[in-house]
């Protein structure tokens, strides 16, 4: 008997069964547990990951429009992952935005973006750049189990504002120089004329501008980085133009009407004559050309405005310069009158001295800023035809026809003219389009009498037209704020035309993500 108890104890010490549950539990709850972190680890990572491309389009977007800081604060928001903007990620709790915007002085030198520091109220040395650092809360599947609820994660984006060196561009400036640019704005453009105030506009932008290579000396045959042109409408004698860049300055005494050589069907020529310019500056110099036989003498564009891609003063013996005023003791040019508006047959003359320049200089960029207060309405008898008869005119078939040239649907003619240019090839050199700004200045309400019946445009008012004329909605401005006739809400109320023409300098170029800690 006590063999057989003895011999039953052991068979149940030696009984395993059950011990690899026991083991098998114990391991499924380690193995859970390494997975959770696992499995944390890797939707925090992701989490991360999002929350740093969020993070740059925030400092993208807040660099966009500086040096207005609310603005650029404001975008930085708006572009954020923080719940309800642009960027929100689902998932992520406590997500914070924080902007610091500064002057990073590596951004200036030559050898980097050449990118100077732009004023900015409560900043004394200026600004170029933002840092944006985002900070969020990623809740943990698994990590309660290990008494862990979430993990924080922070990333940062640093971006440098538009501006600086970038893709070269030929500049065409359309300026009105007709009567109501002789009128006196004493606001908060200037003291002065009206046209006085725009070329304040212009020497802003040149200011920004790069008309040579780095550590070359820009003069009038350099290759150009940045090149400028201006041109006024109405026309000027050719012989006469020099007048609004010699020191002192003085008008033209022939302001000439807005003449086509030919509007006939069989070979209608709608350039000026070559006796007649839009364009101021550069000297008209050299040939493009001809149409049915006569020769097109189109100007070169400035690269001498200043005389060195770092320099921070204009260039006081260059033709631009003196005609945008820049020169001291020289008025620059002033508008005369003595014709209406009509933009069409500028634009057309300003896109073919483009072309001849990006020609000229392959892997350019064109690009066209129109000032004006955008009603067009001159008189039958300041639109000449020298052969054939004006669309508009007459009493043929052409009466009522609003097609370019015509005397009828002005603000029509631009809208098209100014489409043509930034949309359609055979407007254009091989492959580029021409960007066109439009500026608006002092635009009355109504105006485009000349499209009230007849127009490609029916009924279209200066605002509109103006509007219209740019080549997207972000390109037009205008120096009214939200309570004037024609604002430009998309501008942020850059309403000061120095400040305008310097918003356009910058969007000629694109906001860059730079190193984070660029100082």
């Amino acid at each position: 008997m006590k063999l057989f108890a003895y011999s039953q104890a052991r068979k149940l010490l030696k009984n395993e069964r059950g011990q690899s549950s026991v083991m098998l539990a114990v391991s499924l709850v380690a193995f859970i547990g390494v997975a959770g972190v696992a499995t944390d680890l890797g939707h925090a990572y992701y989490a991360r990951q999002q929350l740093q491309v969020a993070t740059n389009a925030s400092a993208l977007a807040g660099a966009a429009v500086l040096p207005n800081v609310t603005a650029a604060t404001s975008n930085v928001t708006l572009y954020s992952a923080q719940t309800g903007q642009k960027n929100a990620i689902p998932g992520l709790n406590s997500v914070v935005a924080t902007p610091t915007f500064f002057c990073a002085s590596s951004l200036n030198s030559s050898s980097s973006l050449g990118l100077a520091c732009a004023t900015a109220s409560g900043y004394t040395n200026g600004i170029n750049a933002v840092s944006v650092k985002q900070t969020a809360s990623v809740p943990l599947w698994f990590g309660g189990m290990f008494g862990v609820s979430a993990f924080n994660i922070a990333t940062t984006a640093t971006a440098a504002m538009s501006g600086g060196q970038n893709t070269p561009w030929n500049v065409a400036i359309v300026l009105d120089a007709t009567q109501s640019m002789t009128t006196s704005d004493s606001g908060l453009q200037c003291s002065g004329t009206r046209e006085s105030c725009a070329l304040l506009g212009v020497q802003a932008l040149l200011q920004l501008m790069y008309p040579c290579a780095p550590g070359t000396t820009c003069s009038t045959t350099s290759t150009p980085v940045d090149s400028v042109s201006l041109f006024l409408f109405p026309s000027v004698a050719t012989t006469q133009a020099k007048d609004y860049y010699t020191c002192p300055t003085t008008v033209p005494s022939s302001i000439e009407p807005y003449t086509f050589q030919n509007v006939s069907t069989t070979s209608p020529d709608y350039d000026p004559p070559v006796t007649y310019t839009y364009q101021i500056v550069p000297t008209p110099a050299g040939t493009t050309g001809s149409t049915n036989g006569v020769a097109n003498t189109i100007a070169l564009f400035g690269t001498d405005f200043k005389t060195s891609d770092t320099a921070t003063t204009l260039n006081s013996a260059s033709q631009v310069v003196i005609a945008a005023g820049g020169k001291s003791g020289c008025t620059g040019i002033q508008a005369k009158g003595g014709q209406g508006t009509y933009y069409a047959q500028a634009i057309y003359q300003a896109q073919k001295a483009l072309v001849a320049e990006q020609t000229k200089y392959p892997g350019s960029q064109n690009v066209m800023i129109i000032l004006g207060d955008g009603d067009m309405s001159a008189s039958t008898s300041e639109m000449v035809a020298q052969t054939g008869t004006l669309n508009g005119t007459g009493s043929g078939s052409n009466k009522n026809s609003y097609a370019y040239p015509s005397v009828v649907g002005q603000c029509g003619q631009a809208i098209d003219a100014a489409y043509n240019i930034a949309n359609v090839a055979s407007y254009n050199n091989t492959g580029s389009y021409t960007r066109v700004y439009t500026v608006g200045y002092g635009i009355a309400s109504g105006g485009c009498s000349t499209d009230a019946t007849y127009s490609s445009h029916k009924g279209v008012s200066a605002c509109t037209a103006m509007k219209s004329m740019a080549s997207a909605p972000g390109y037009f401005y205008s120096d009214e704020t939200t309570g004037g006739v024609c604002p430009s809400p998309n501008q942020l109320n850059f309403t000061q035309l120095k400040q305008i023409f310097q918003a356009i300098s910058r969007n000629l170029t694109t906001p860059r993500l730079v190193a984070n800690g660029t100082t």
